[in-house]
């Protein structure tokens, strides 16, 4: 045996362990202590374990309920400026950064069941159940969807990000695992001790009818008053928008690369419905055509933004010929929750 092919030998050990280091499998790989020595900044205060299950319950609309063993899954990093509705005014709860297990990876090869009967998925959400009795709504395309991944986490540990010139400052620490929105604006959807994950499909009574082009003269708008309103036309007071996206769907691939000018969908609904604490943590809006196709939003992906990736309801200049409503969804990679002959809103608490 030459020398050479020893060494070899030797070094491939090596290389394995380096592999089997670079993604963490456990807590202990994470700071204890802090360190203010790099160029990262959300790592110069003690890393705090939130102790709970290594376990989460999924159930609903599958074939088969799981059991899912969150240590065996990639820890994911998100960081997090808090805040809640209190009295009507925001209030800053503190920044923090937060390691644990998301949404994406939990669910990604849980095999669906859905009871909808509409074979597109994007009619999907989930609720995540709390110890306690609550639970929270998240899209289905919030989590498998979007432009950015990893941002719903169920999270097990936690750092305080403290301000260096203000060190006395010391924001309240969670102590249990907490589900974490990063993407949202006010973080009423961050609750602590998540313990199960329900998915759904939602199950109204939709049209199926067959238009000779995509095209629709009226958005009907329901729940978001007592009684339905009908429009004709976009309310006038709404602000003209634009939307640089590049417009691609999963299927046929490119649309479009050019602009979209419309108006922001938040500040549509904004003029009928609050962003209070149940809403956001509830709320679901149901957006359907007269062919039958369907796409479920939460009211916080739509008007609780942090990224300000707004959707856009058009209702003129519309894209391939669709009309007189139609949705861009910008938060979207793909462009399966867009709109054509767009028909009707529906705002539901589930």
């Amino acid at each position: 045996m030459n020398k050479s092919y020893l060494l070899l030998l030797l070094f491939i050990p090596l290389i394995s362990s380096c592999l089997e280091n670079d993604r963490p499998t456990s807590f202990n790989n994470f700071s204890k202590q802090g360190d203010d020595t790099n160029n990262y900044l959300f790592d110069n205060q003690k890393t705090n374990k939130l102790a709970g299950p290594d376990k989460i319950k999924i159930f609903g609309e599958v074939v088969r309920e799981h059991n899912i063993k969150l240590y065996e899954l990639p820890v994911r990093t998100v960081v997090v400026k808090e805040v809640l509705p209190e009295k009507g005014e925001r209030t800053f709860k503190g920044t923090f950064r937060y390691d644990g297990y998301s949404l994406e990876d939990i669910l990604i090869n849980i095999e669906l069941e859905k009871k909808s009967g509409f074979n597109p998925i994007t009619d999907l959400y989930v609720k995540v159940h709390s110890k306690d009795g609550s639970h929270v709504v998240v899209s289905w395309a919030e989590i498998f969807y979007p432009v950015k991944h990893h941002q719903q986490i169920i999270a097990r540990a936690v750092s305080r990000h403290i301000p260096f010139k203000t060190p006395d400052v010391k924001y309240l620490l969670p102590e249990n695992p907490r589900l974490i929105i990063a993407s949202d604006l006010m973080t009423c959807r961050n609750i602590s001790q998540p313990v199960a994950i329900e998915i759904c499909s939602y199950s109204g009574n939709f049209p199926s009818a067959d238009l000779d082009s995509l095209y629709w003269p009226t958005l009907t708008m329901k729940g978001f008053a007592e009684e339905k309103l009908v429009l004709g036309e976009l309310p006038s007071s709404l602000t003209p928008r634009e939307s640089d996206m590049i417009f691609y769907g999963r299927g046929r691939g490119i649309h479009g690369v050019n602009p979209f000018e419309g108006y922001y969908l938040s500040d549509l609904l904004a003029l009928y419905i609050d962003t209070d604490s149940e809403n956001i943590q509830k709320g679901l809006v149901i957006a359907s055509a007269p062919d039958g196709y369907r796409s479920v939003f939460t009211l916080s992906e739509i008007m609780n933004r942090n990224d300000r990736l707004e959707t856009l309801i058009m209702d003129e200049n519309n894209y391939e010929g669709a009309g007189k409503f139609s949705l861009v969804v910008t938060g979207d990679f793909f462009s399966d929750r867009a709109m054509k002959a767009l028909s009707e809103l529906e705002f539901i608490k589930e």
